[in-house]
């Protein structure tokens, strides 16, 4: 494949349109900077004059590297007049392009900073400007939400869930010293901590709760004792513990003491019985006998309202001789009761009489039993 060369005409051509937009372009440059700093077309636009001559440098570069001929020099080689002067003009070239490629690559670095502290700056002010509206329309937004969810007008969904990070333990022993000063953090400790004992105070009376059996009272606070040391520990996890750490004759000398204990207060609780009844009994011997008969009745009354008497709904036949005698006996029995017991209605007697005639047969009744009493 045939090196392509490249011509000293085009190769000034190459060089005078470059520094040609160049020029042109610089002009430009204020401009777009004051007013079209966020234009990125004209960016592009403004780069194209620099790419043009570094084009031109790296094709002058690999002409220059695809010579056959390195490291010798120039009056060495038996070249022709015309020969010489071409490449005499083609390094002249070179050079000059070197010489203004320096100028432009300065001055475009110095551009580019211009463009990035613009770029900056610009982008700063124009974030800065969104925070505060975004800001704006957030508070505004609480203000409603809050006065529709005061209203109960809509409610409070939760769409995502926050949450933050805890600290390492590096980071608070670091912070203890001056969190122990705060008086913010102290009270917020001393809130988690009633929170905790309430906790585990539950916890100790569902397990409590939980026990079926009977057992002594130093064992339960043991138990109490151990709990409060380690919280996860259950009741059944601390008996089983407990009775594999005792011997057999601890063991049972242990239930024989549970067993006397709980023996010791059924016995106390018999005797408080006992002497609760024995209060009762000395107060109704203190009381008079009216008074004794009253309660003694009522007591009697209040014991026959709660019987409940059965219904009887069976039918027994009984012949007409055994019915014949028990109306005979009914009507013995009835005039008997009355006899004995009933007073014969006298509607034309006076009551002061009655009265008097009932009190003199209660006094005749008295002395002659008083007498009785008197000759034994």
């Amino acid at each position: 494949m045939p090196k392509k060369k490249l011509g000293i005409f085009q190769l000034q051509k190459i060089r005078n349109q470059a520094l040609q937009k160049f020029s042109i372009d610089r002009s430009k440059e204020i401009i777009m900077i004051e007013y079209e700093i966020l234009n990125l077309e004209e960016i592009k636009g403004m780069l194209s004059s620099f790419n043009d001559l570094q084009s031109a440098y790296n094709l002058l570069k690999s002409l220059s590297n695809e010579f056959p001929i390195n490291n010798i020099e120039i009056e060495s080689l038996k070249l022709s007049e015309e020969e010489l002067n071409r490449v005499n003009f083609i390094l002249n070239s070179i050079q000059s392009l070197i010489d203004d490629l320096l100028p432009v690559t300065e001055h475009n670095i110095i551009l580019f900073n211009a463009f990035q502290n613009e770029l900056l700056t610009k982008f700063k002010r124009s974030y800065k400007q969104k925070l505060k509206s975004l800001e704006l329309n957030k508070k505004n937004l609480q203000i409603l939400g809050n006065s529709l969810i005061k209203n109960k007008n809509i409610s409070k969904i939760v769409s995502n869930i926050t949450y933050i990070h805890s600290l390492k333990l590096t980071q608070w022993l670091e912070l203890i010293d001056s969190l122990k000063e705060n008086t913010t953090f102290n009270l917020i400790i001393e809130k988690i901590n009633i929170f905790y004992q309430d906790l585990i105070k539950a916890r100790l009376n569902e397990q409590l709760n939980m026990v079926r059996d009977k057992f002594d009272e130093t064992f339960i606070n043991e138990y109490k004792k151990a709990f409060y040391e380690n919280p996860s520990l259950s009741f059944s996890e601390y008996r089983q513990t407990y009775e594999a750490s005792l011997t057999k004759e601890e063991l049972d000398l242990k239930q024989d003491i549970i067993k006397n204990n709980q023996e010791r207060l059924e016995f106390e609780k018999l005797k408080k019985n006992q002497e609760k009844q024995d209060a009762l009994y000395q107060d109704y011997l203190r009381l008079p006998s009216k008074e004794f008969e009253r309660k003694r009745r009522k007591e009697h009354r209040g014991k026959l309202s709660k019987v409940d008497l059965k219904v009887n709904n069976i039918k027994i036949e009984i012949s007409k001789e055994t019915s014949e005698k028990i109306e005979k006996f009914k009507d013995s029995f009835d005039k008997s009761i009355k006899n004995r017991y009933l007073a014969e209605e006298d509607d034309g007697a006076n009551p002061i009489d009655l009265i008097r005639e009932r009190k003199k047969k209660k006094t005749e009744e008295f002395k002659r039993y008083k007498k009785h009493f008197e000759a034994e």
